[in-house]
């Protein structure tokens, strides 16, 4: 990936864009726990800890009632809450509190807001950065330039490489029209279509079968490339609310279908693990600010839908065991959750070393095919 590509010739550069990357990705965990600690103070529940991280804390701060703490483990963060038990979230010496400062003792849709407050922050944040970027000029469009090809995908198959330009579908031409590519790809499920490449200023055409998936219960075109992102997208004002909120949108529907397909159908080849991740941020930070917003908004985006899973280290989860309890009407038994907790961790540690394990593979790849002559 970028970072690696090009380390040895400009180290200081490249170290300077992944300390900004890592500082996007703390804003954005960091704004997606201010919403769960606004709306604790809101509803006036203690806050023992607000961490930026897991594991060892590695700086710490005291304001009011909350320690404020950067810990070692940049995989997420938390706000531990009086009265709501979760594991590897803070000390919980207050987890069982039931006071009437603690979460336990609150109303039902007070807990809701408290636990979905950092899912409508992240969704908030792009709804915003993006409505923004179309107002000053700084929202990167899509081009029909491919970025990358995802492996085992008709674009890997046929043949389709990263710098290739598309401009022209079975004789339709694309006049650097991303989205009229896209609909015509859509458009094509398991059918051959000619595809008009411009690779290292040669035309070539290639035929290549289309693939397919599901989604919003049609079957669709797809050919498995990433666009890359050039020129910017400039309205007025009003028309940029406008604008910014359907882009939002699509990339939140984008996104719940991508999940579907990991989740539902084992589909992991598009996935992104925390090293691919950085690395994305890290190569649109090179791109610009603009570049860079946007896959903050994006990754905003992910975080919030991610969220909604409904598994008891995610926001989802904890959102389905308030409710079961308001239901029952009365709490459910601290070990049962405990052991559903643990299970979770697991499956997800599990989940996040398999794709950062992925995404090593994926970066040192070139450079074995090159050592053993690949």
């Amino acid at each position: 990936m970028f970072f690696l590509r090009s380390l040895d010739s400009s180290l200081p550069l490249n170290l300077l864009f992944i300390l900004a990357a890592l500082a996007g990705l703390g804003f954005l965990i960091g704004f997606h726990e201010l919403g769960h600690f606004l709306f604790c103070k809101l509803f006036n529940i203690r806050t023992p800890s607000f961490s930026i991280g897991f594991g060892p804390r590695l700086i710490t701060k005291k304001i009011g009632d909350t320690e404020f703490a950067l810990s070692a483990i940049p995989l997420g963060g938390y706000v531990e809450i009086a009265g709501n038990a979760e594991i590897a979230q803070g000390e919980q010496k207050d987890a069982l509190a039931h006071d009437e400062r603690s979460f336990a003792s609150k109303p039902y849709y007070q807990k809701l807001l408290v636990l979905i407050g950092g899912i409508l922050f992240n969704l908030f944040f792009a709804y915003f950065a993006l409505i923004l970027l179309v107002a000053i000029g700084g929202l990167p469009k899509t081009t029909p330039a491919i970025d990358s090809v995802q492996e085992a995908s008709a674009a890997a198959k046929y043949g389709l490489m990263e710098n290739d330009i598309i401009t022209a579908i079975n004789g339709q031409a694309i006049n650097g029209d991303w989205d009229k590519a896209k609909s015509i790809i859509v458009s094509l499920p398991d059918q051959e279509a000619q595809f008009t490449i411009s690779r290292n200023g040669q035309e070539l055409t290639l035929p290549i079968v289309v693939g397919h998936q599901e989604e919003h219960g049609k079957t669709i075109g797809i050919l498995g490339i990433t666009p890359k992102l050039g020129g910017y997208e400039k309205l007025p004002f009003w028309q940029a609310i406008g604008m910014g909120i359907t882009k939002t949108n699509t990339l939140i529907m984008d996104t719940i279908t991508g999940l579907k397909r990991i989740f539902f159908k084992g589909e992991l080849k598009g996935a992104q693990g925390p090293i691919a991740i950085l690395s994305i941020i890290t190569k649109g930070i090179s791109q610009g600010f603009g570049t860079f917003i946007f896959l903050l908004a994006l990754i905003s985006i992910n975080l919030a839908i991610l969220n909604l899973i409904p598994l008891p280290i995610l926001d989802g989860g904890q959102i389905v065991y308030v409710t079961i309890e308001a239901i029952i009407g009365r709490p459910l038994p601290l070990k049962v959750r405990e052991y559903i907790h643990i299970a979770s961790w697991i499956f997800m540690l599990g989940l996040i070393l398999y794709m950062t394990t992925n995404d090593i593979y994926k970066l040192i790849a070139p450079y074995l095919g090159k050592i053993f002559g690949r």
